[in-house]
């Protein structure tokens, strides 16, 4: 039986979690960048490396460094992954492992980050993150337990930030109870769900899908001066 409301102890909900300024000069840059794709690929297929030595070059790495002193990874973390996340209203994103997806394609190896992240921009109800208790199998396909027994569903709150074991199956599924509600008939919201994810990491992910970010996409995120020292 699957409990839609239950939170196990090591998923991590922060409420209220950035300074207001801080998070209102990356929703600002954020909303600048609009749909931009990296090389018109979805913004899920490509992330960047942020290393824990070094200054931040952009707002999102200036965030990574408030949000890793809240996650708080392990002292075997190196660095962090990070991307944009912007799903159109009512649209889902499968559920799914976190992984090394470079190395997972070339040499069929699976390796998971240590911890795995999301920190909401915006308010966005109708697509709560959902996280179940399910962990890859043998082959690091396999889902284990084959069917879930304790699933947390987090809803996109503005300034929140959940933290998960990096191994957990999850994704995004659209609350269709909640998907019009509010909304004259036939209206859709034109708003973007927006995050920024982070994934914790022991060893670097392979390129060319994790890469070091070096301003030629998404410049508005280096628009808002970078006042943080790592």
């Amino acid at each position: 039986m699957t409990d839609q409301n239950a939170s196990p102890s090591d998923i991590q909900l922060f409420e209220d979690a950035l300074p207001r300024t801080l998070h209102e000069r990356l929703l600002t840059a954020v909303l600048a960048v609009g749909d931009e794709k990296p090389q018109g690929k979805s913004s899920y297929s490509t992330t960047f490396w942020y290393p824990n030595d070094r200054p931040p070059g952009n707002i999102a790495e200036e965030t990574v460094i408030a949000l890793r002193d809240i996650a708080q990874p392990p002292p075997e973390c190196i660095g962090a992954e990070w991307w944009l996340g912007r799903l159109p209203f009512g649209k889902k994103l499968s559920m799914h492992f976190d992984r090394d997806l470079s190395l997972s394609r070339k040499a069929g190896k699976q390796v998971f980050p240590v911890l795995g992240s999301v920190f909401y921009l915006n308010d966005f109800p109708s697509s709560p993150t959902i996280i179940t208790d399910q962990v890859p199998g043998p082959d690091g396909k396999s889902k284990s337990p084959s069917s879930p027994h304790l699933t947390t569903a987090a809803a996109a709150h503005s300034n929140n930030y959940i933290v998960f074991p990096g191994n957990r199956l999850h994704g995004v599924i659209p609350d269709s109870t909640k998907l019009h509600s509010g909304l004259k008939e036939g209206e859709e919201p034109s708003e973007l769900r927006l995050t920024l994810l982070v994934n914790y990491w022991h060893c670097r992910p392979s390129e060319p899908i994790c890469r070091d970010y070096d301003g030629t996409i998404y410049r508005a995120l280096q628009s808002s001066a970078v006042d943080v020292a790592a």
